[in-house]
């Protein structure tokens, strides 16, 4: 799918919140439970003549802003990660940028990785855009 837009952080602003980011529990005996969010941000699209940008270096940029205002911080990548997948009948090679993120366990936090989702599949022009969650024990 063609690229239809800039990433636009202000579509998330009315998902921020203070309870966003994780409790840190310090001391002895005491664990932390929180959630990795891991985003595989479609980069280029690999075709037989070259690559087509999907999400620019000004998204991932205004992504990564995003998250260190909205989480504390995020770890990214120095190189890309290949997908590989069907799109109706084609196959279809993307590189990605890899983005983790640790926040808290709550209900919001669902919420704002679902609408950070369908904002990337709106500016990127992607049906699809992979974000993981697990669950972290922090000792």
């Amino acid at each position: 799918m063609p690229r239809l837009r800039d990433f636009d952080p202000s579509a998330l602003e009315v998902r921020k919140s203070s309870r966003l980011h994780p409790a840190w529990n310090h001391g002895w005996f005491f664990e932390s439970r929180a959630w990795q969010f891991v985003i595989f941000l479609p980069r280029w699209l690999v075709k037989g003549d070259g690559q087509e940008e999907v999400c620019t270096a000004r998204d991932e940029r205004l992504l990564e802003g995003l998250l260190q205002r909205d989480f504390g911080g995020c770890t990214t990548s120095l190189s890309s990660f290949r997908g590989t997948g069907y799109r109706g009948s084609e196959i279809e090679t993307h590189l990605h940028a890899q983005i983790i993120v640790i926040a808290s366990r709550w209900r919001v936090t669902m919420r704002y990785f679902c609408a950070l989702r369908k904002e990337l599949e709106a500016c990127s022009g992607e049906e699809q855009i992979l974000i993981l969650r697990q669950e972290l024990v922090i000792v």
